[in-house]
């Protein structure tokens, strides 16, 4: 607490002292005696509104009034000593009673109190040496003894008036922050955050001191931009806003005059025995302004992205602890490299600097749990559930409504733990990164937390021992949805068979089974053991100066430790098997009733990672073997028909300590599966006595090559996935970046030298004996079986339960409630202000021309040698009865051969020249009305530069030359998109609910849930257990004609300048090939929504042991003023939402979406059914209650801009105002609209879209008969 209370004041105090000590030199013991009383107002005006939050600070022209009498003032300083011991009283925590110092003998006599509050602060000196105790020993000793300058430990700079007696605003200003800063050093011998010269800190500065010196240092140090914040934070008292209003009219008025002349000076007082006098006139001065420009402070001025300062950083520089171990540049992306360790602890950290202005962060531990009680991921969820500097129950979700991340999360790999964020904004990563450092090295890991997030004992009625005993918990439960899924559970059974005796042989996730024997003890020792900076690898990414990072670490986290044995977190070797294993058992069952119920598996567990060059040969050979139609594995596994689809994992895994490589298939046959491991093997010994062909070697290398120059809005965020995996295997990632050059020795030794690498490598997989043949087959009554398992041992447990016992757990379950209903000070937590948010929309400039009476957008951005091209085809005038197809179609079109080209040509031909290649259906709905809607098939691709021509010609074939005439492989396709789609039912349980809730409403939630939802799988089914692929290919062929339609078309393609030439000629080529028929666009079909105000709730179960549930209400169109409002009304819902179903109902996640003019309320991997939709109708009263606040209100505006303005690739921009018709000034009128909301409006949103509306309630849920009895849901299954 010392440590938290010592970082939030002592800069205030600082820069207050500052402030006082420069505005009047001290000549005379009279003249010091005033500044006294200075320095006791401004202290308290800082430090009082801290703690009380209610006293009203004082000015200090109001303390220095030379009006006020000798009497008036020692009563004055009098009733400040007061306060200031009662403030170190409530600052440190002091068992003295305090009473005390309240008796008449001290409360009335100035002697008596100051000799009181002396000794027992010298007391508290020897009890408690700390920073904070000895700082407020010495400000007591200032206060009550004369000033003397002499004391001072850093010397006043001098600040010359120039020849007509002036001193510029700007440099007493940076003086005064400056000696801030300098004495910061001196009074705190430890590492700690200096005050920095920013408009931020500066603009905080005011907010909290609220004085006129304050105003005065901003009218003239920091400008217009600083006073217009200032201006619009409704918390200021009108007397402070009416002196910003003051000082901004000065600098417009002074501005508007010449605003060429932009520096700022005030006259340096000639009297200077008149304290007040001098007091007046800094704070009304009148500026006047020279020709010499202003400089800004740096940190507002710095420059971004490729106009960054570069640092020049080398091998052997020390700086805030760390040694510089390497500087390396990477070319291939235009990075440059920082490899560096803490030389006291031992904490690794890796930097890429680059152009980019999405700043990343992640923090990794080396987690190696040896059992499956879940003790990593538990500890993941509970380090963010309040720490030392921020205890307040949920800093990770609060932030992310007080922050404007592009991406924040936490994750728990099989062998480590990652803490990531990312944001474009200077001072929101450094909020951020304050909270991660901790939350992570610093959580307080309550035992209520770990209850709370782990698992817990409870009734089912809390209150009531007789009702049956349950586990709760959101761990708990979020890994009861998880391995409900078939596809996960079988990923997780193969990593703990292969991986024998290691970490990988337990689930780092957890066991729902063993959750519950994990101690709140086993958890606090697992952090103390693996969150250790010596076990820890940072990582930064982006466009801020690394210096600055390792500054923050450094003074807020690393000091604080010492290197320590980190050994025992060390990942083991399997120990190898002499001979193959062959294992058989259950899995969850699929959603889909067929007798093709088995998984297989071939696995075998390679080498360490440590050769990237042996990675890479892996790599291109698992996509040779078995990415794409053209591959042997596909055409003797998937398209013989004696599996489905591949099994999870299948490939090269390179993510764990041991590589793997692994073949398998679903949907097998019983009959099937000995022929499945004998056809694996066989293709394998032909593909290594063959070889492959070097075309399909030259398309996976144009990949690689492809993938080099994308660029990606993501890419810092995936790569620090993928830089954590490697680091804690002690690997170098940097090295890895690298890439060109090991793709360049592959070609040069397989395609020039040819080198059988490839065959050598598939002989050292066949010859491995640690080879794991693994068979999993559906078990229909396995949850069943564990669900009933679970209610016996808690059952059990509960016989043995005593009385006392019981009550135990009935305090616990009403003391874990009442926390969770208790209203949270989230104020000690950094924050964006709304008004850092920009005003302005980015304009995406664009060029809009016809190339053959087609219209076409070009988009100039730099694509680093890519062009995209996309098209939208519009089909709202195709026949409803051929519209349901147009998902198979889009899925099909790529991999039926087209042309010269078989569809195993084809797929060779599309890696070879092109990198994105694809189709999908797209509804769009207008900004002005819901109900009119834009039907279209979606085509996109993308390539090199060098290969538009080619691009285009593949899309040529495909549109007007495909061989849709291919029943057997339709077959074949059809089989694999039923098994993909049936097997991630679970998984996707909330998109399908959500979908069927909306589809009522308007034309595009209908077709969208036609074209994804539920309908959809019935349609599959159906066709797949009809066998009609004849009738298929006749509705293919039927909307192959409809769409080649020139007149139909508009595209757009995204390329940079020199190229647009190329682009349009080819372009127009493509288009010349087809007719222009001017079909008719506007869709003259009219959907009626179903109006069924108290309709039944959906229920569809599925094998799941939790549940998904939406429910949703229909909203307006994009430009309608209401739509902004109900935008942030279902973020301010979701924050009530989060608590209800989340922290108290134990759900993974829950909240409420407005999307497309639907607003749907949902919640995922939640154990409760009807207390959940209860909760939904709860949220709605809350909001017409009264009950919203200002804080609620800017939480949902910072979320949602930080989506509105997340970081997009050049590829993406302008997108959404091209396909969807939202144009810039509908943007720039919706960032307005977001802007101006407040409480009165969203209270009338919600009770006129709400109360009493026509909604909608799906649940995807587990199968219970119970419930299928009920008359409140409308059950089916699956």
């Amino acid at each position: 607490m010392f440590d938290t209370i010592f970082m939030i004041i002592v800069p205030f105090i600082l820069v207050a002292r500052s402030q006082l000590d420069y505005v009047k030199p001290i000549r005379s013991s009279d003249h010091a005696s005033k500044s006294k009383r200075q320095m006791i107002t401004c202290c308290f005006s800082v430090l009082w509104p801290i703690f009380t939050r209610c006293a009203k600070p004082i000015r200090l022209c109001e303390a220095n009034s030379s009006q006020l009498s000798m009497s008036a003032k020692n009563i004055q300083e009098f009733k400040l000593m007061d306060e200031w011991i009662q403030l170190f009283c409530k600052a440190t925590s002091s068992k003295v009673n305090t009473d005390k110092c309240n008796h008449h003998e001290v409360k009335n006599n100035r002697v008596a109190k100051v000799s009181f509050a002396q000794s027992w602060m010298d007391q508290l000196i020897q009890d408690k040496p700390n920073d904070f105790v000895r700082l407020c020993r010495s400000q007591w000793e200032k206060l009550t003894q004369p000033y003397d300058v002499s004391r001072e430990a850093v010397p006043k700079p001098a600040m010359e008036p120039d020849k007509r007696g002036r001193v510029p605003l700007k440099q007493v200003y940076l003086q005064r922050l400056t000696i801030a800063n300098e004495k910061w050093n001196v009074y705190d011998p430890t590492p700690g955050q200096k005050i920095l010269a920013t408009d931020d800190r500066v603009f905080k500065l005011f907010l909290i001191c609220n004085t006129n010196i304050s105003i005065a240092m901003l009218s003239a140090a920091v400008g217009r931009s600083v006073l217009n914040r200032v201006a619009n934070v409704n918390r200021l008292r009108s007397t402070s806003s009416n002196l910003v209003s003051g000082c901004l009219t000065s600098y417009n008025n002074n501005n508007n005059n010449d605003s060429s002349s932009n520096k700022c000076y005030y006259n340096v007082p000639k009297n200077n025995n008149s304290n007040n006098q001098y007091c007046r006139q800094f704070s009304n001065t009148s500026i006047t302004r020279s020709s010499e420009p202003i400089t800004k402070p740096s940190s507002t001025t710095r420059s971004r992205g490729k106009e960054r300062e570069r640092n020049e950083l080398k091998k052997g520089d020390r700086l805030h602890g760390y040694v510089v171990l390497e500087v390396r540049d990477v070319p291939e992306r235009q990075f440059r490299t920082y490899t560096l360790e803490h030389e006291k602890t031992g904490a690794k950290h890796l930097h890429i600097d680059c152009e980019d202005k999405n700043n990343i962060f992640s923090v990794t531990f080396r987690t190696t749990p040896m059992d499956s009680t879940g003790v990593a991921h538990i500890l993941e969820h509970t380090t963010l559930c309040g720490s030392k500097k921020y205890p307040v129950r949920d800093p990770f979700f609060n932030m992310l409504k007080r922050s404007l991340n592009t991406y924040m999360n936490a994750w728990t790999a099989p062998d480590h733990t990652s803490y990531p964020f990312g944001t474009q904004d200077e001072t929101d990563y450094y909020n951020l990164l304050g909270v991660y450092l901790d939350a992570t090295f610093f959580p307080n890991l309550a035992e209520h937390d770990f209850r709370q997030e782990g698992h817990r004992l409870e009734f089912e009625k809390n209150d009531d021992p007789s009702t049956p005993l349950q586990y709760k918990g959101i761990v708990f439960n979020e890994m009861k949805g998880a391995l409900s899924d078939p596809s996960s559970y079988f990923a997780e059974i193969q990593q703990q068979l292969l991986y024998p005796g290691t970490t990988y042989s337990h689930n780092s996730g957890g066991e729902p089974k063993d959750i519950p024997t994990l101690s709140y003890e086993q958890l606090k020792d697992f952090h103390q053991k693996h969150y250790h900076p010596s076990n820890s690898h940072f990582f930064t990414y982006g466009d801020l100066p690394l210096e600055n990072h390792l500054k923050y670490i450094q003074e807020n986290v690393l000091y604080q430790f010492d290197r320590t044995d980190v050994s025992s977190t060390a990942i083991t070797n399997v120990k190898r098997w002499s001979e193959p294993k062959s294992i058989k058992t259950t899995c969850p069952p699929s959603t889909m009733e067929t007798d093709r119920k088995y998984k297989f598996s071939l696995s075998v567990l390679h080498n360490n990672n440590s050769d990237i060059y042996e990675s890479l040969v892996l790599n291109i050979l698992s996509t040779l073997l078995l990415r794409g139609t053209s591959t042997p594995m596909y055409q003797s596994l998937l398209q013989s028909g004696l599996a489905l689809d591949y099994t999870p994992g299948t490939g090269f895994e390179e993510g764990l300590f041991e590589s793997a490589f692994s073949v398998g298939g679903v949907g097998i046959r019983e009959q099937d599966v000995a022929k499945v491991q004998e056809t694996i093997l066989e293709t394998m010994a032909k593909v290594e006595k063959e070889g492959f062909d070097e075309k399909n070697i030259e398309s996976v290398l144009h990949q690689y090559e492809y993938s080099q120059k994308d660029v990606s809005a993501s890419f810092g965020i995936k790569l620090a996935g993928v830089v954590h995996s490697l680091l804690v295997h002690n690997l170098d990632p940097v090295e890895r970046l690298h890439l060109n050059q090991y793709v360049e020795r592959f070609r040069q030794q397989v395609l020039i030298e040819k080198k059988p690498i490839l065959q050598q490598k598939i002989r050292e997989i066949l010859d491995n004996p640690h080879r794991l043949n693994l068979t999993m087959v559906s078990d229909d009554s396995l949850q069943q079986k564990e669900k009933q398992d679970e209610i016996e041992k808690l059952a059990k447990i509960n016989s043995k339960l005593s009385i006392e016992e019981k009550k135990k757990i009935v305090e616990q379950a009403l003391d874990l409630q009442s926390r969770q209903n208790l209203a949270q000070d989230v104020s000690c937590l950094p924050r964006i202000l709304i008004s850092d948010i920009e005003k302005k929309q980015e304009k995406i400039p664009f060029i809009d021309q016809f190339v053959r009476d087609t219209p076409l957008r070009l988009l100039d951005l730099p694509t680093n040698g890519i062009t995209y091209f996309r098209s939208i085809i519009d089909i709202s005038t195709m026949p409803d009865n051929l519209k349901i197809y147009l998902p198979f179609y889009s899925n099909l079109m790529t991999s039926m051969g087209a042309g010269k080209f078989d569809d195993k040509q084809l797929d060779t031909e599309m890696n070879l020249y092109t990198g994105r290649f694809g189709s999908s259906p797209m509804i769009s709905t207008s900004p002005f009305d819901l109900n009119v809607v834009g039907e279209s098939l979606y085509i996109r691709s993308a390539c090199l530069n060098k290969n538009i021509e080619k691009m285009f010609d593949l899309w040529n074939m495909i549109l007007l030359d495909n061989h849709w005439e291919n029943p057997d492989l339709i077959k074949i396709l059809m089989g694999q998109i039923q098994s993909s789609i049936v097997e991630n039912i679970p998984s996707s349980g909330l998109s399908y609910a959500s979908l069927t809730s909306a589809s009522n409403f308007t034309r595009a939630t209908h077709l969208s849930e036609q074209w994804s939802g539920l309908s959809h799988v019935a349609l599959v089914n159906q066709l797949v257990s009809s066998h009609d692929y004849q009738g298929l290919i006749e509705k293919l062929l039927a909307i192959n004609q409809f769409i080649t339609d020139r007149s139909l078309m508009r595209s757009c393609i995204t390329t940079e300048k020199d190229t647009i030439p190329l682009a349009t000629e080819k372009l127009s080529h493509f288009l010349g090939h087809f007719q222009s028929r001017n079909t008719m666009k506007t869709n003259t079909n009219q959907f009626d929504s179903i109006v069924a105000q108290n309709a039944i709730p959906k229920y569809f179960g599925i094998p799941s042991a939790v549940n998904y549930i939406s429910k949703a209400y229909q909203g307006v169109a994009y430009t309608h003023q209401d739509s902004a409002r109900l935008q942030v009304l279902s973020k301010v819902l979701g924050e009530y939402l989060h608590k209800e179903i989340r922290e108290k109902g134990g759900a993974y996640g829950g909240g409420v979406s407005y999307d497309s003019g639907v607003i749907g309320f949902y919640s995922y991997r939640d154990p409760n059914l009807q207390r959940t939709i209860d909760a939904f109708g709860q949220s709605i009263q809350w909001s017409v209650s009264d009950k919203i606040t200002t804080e609620n209100i800017e939480n949902a505006q910072l979320s949602i801009f930080s989506a509105f303005d997340a970081p997009e690739s050049p590829s993406s921009k302008g997108l959404g105002e091209w396909s969807r018709g939202i144009t810039h000034e509908m943007k720039q009128q919706r960032r307005d609209r977001l802007f101006n909301i407040d409480k009165q409006q969203l209270e009338q949103v919600a009770e006129k879209y709400l109360i009493n509306q026509t909604n909608y309630t799906t649940i995807l849920g587990k199968q219970d008969q119970e419930i299928k009895n009920e008359k409140n849901f409308n059950y089916k299954d699956i």
